[in-house]
């Protein structure tokens, strides 16, 4: 394959978007020498999740079960399989809006979920960066011109026509909080959360001729 002719640029622009809503990955998981006592624990510790995110304003259709599970737990010992007992477990994704909440709701579930509930993470989004990827893309072009007539004119060369445009993943944030933490004693715990705004990034890469 022959080399591009003329200027080849890559340009990156991050443009922030406010955060509007979180998503909370619970995960509820109970360890029984019983296997019908370790089915009915988790799904006791369930409700009482289900029953708090409701309390606090959580619409239930912004709560859905991602994951569950059941089933003996094992490990190997002196050459053997031991039984451990028995592990029932389920991971629910809550969807907040009233960001004001969020504080209330894990100082809750931290309070009274249980000592098998646990917080995998806590998630900023913003419900529609499309405005946002649109400056972004258009910021990310805009740079890759300039940057392009910056180099033709250090090559003492005219700038040609636009050959070939492509967009690439950008990086975006803020990252998930790191949260998995078992809540055993958190009992009078208060967790802040700063949601800010989330960063929405675009790469561009483009192609120009040279005019001369």
């Amino acid at each position: 394959m022959s080399e591009p002719s003329g200027i080849t640029v890559s340009a990156t622009a991050v443009v922030a978007a406010p955060v509007d809503r979180i998503v909370i990955d619970l995960g509820i998981e109970t360890l029984r020498p019983d296997a019908g006592e370790a089915f009915r624990a988790t799904a006791t510790a369930v409700e009482r999740v289900l029953s708090i995110l409701a309390d606090n304003g959580v619409d239930s259709r912004s709560v859905r079960t991602r994951d569950l599970s059941f089933g003996p737990r094992t490990n190997w010992q002196a050459d053997r399989e031991v039984l451990l007992g028995y592990a029932a477990s389920q991971q629910l994704l809550a969807t907040l809006t009233d960001l004001a909440s969020v504080e209330k709701v894990l100082s809750e579930v931290a309070a009274h979920g249980g000592a098998g509930v646990r917080i995998n993470s806590v998630e900023l989004t913003a419900a529609e960066p499309e405005q946002a990827l649109t400056d972004a893309r258009e910021a990310a072009v805009a740079q890759a011109l300039s940057k392009a007539r910056h180099f033709a004119a250090l090559a003492s060369r005219s700038l040609g026509a636009l050959q070939w445009l492509t967009e690439g993943a950008g990086a975006a944030g803020p990252r998930p909080t790191a949260a998995a933490f078992a809540l055993r004693s958190a009992k009078d715990a208060t967790m802040p959360v700063a949601a800010g705004d989330r960063d929405v990034a675009v790469t561009v890469t483009a192609n120009w001729d040279f005019a001369d």
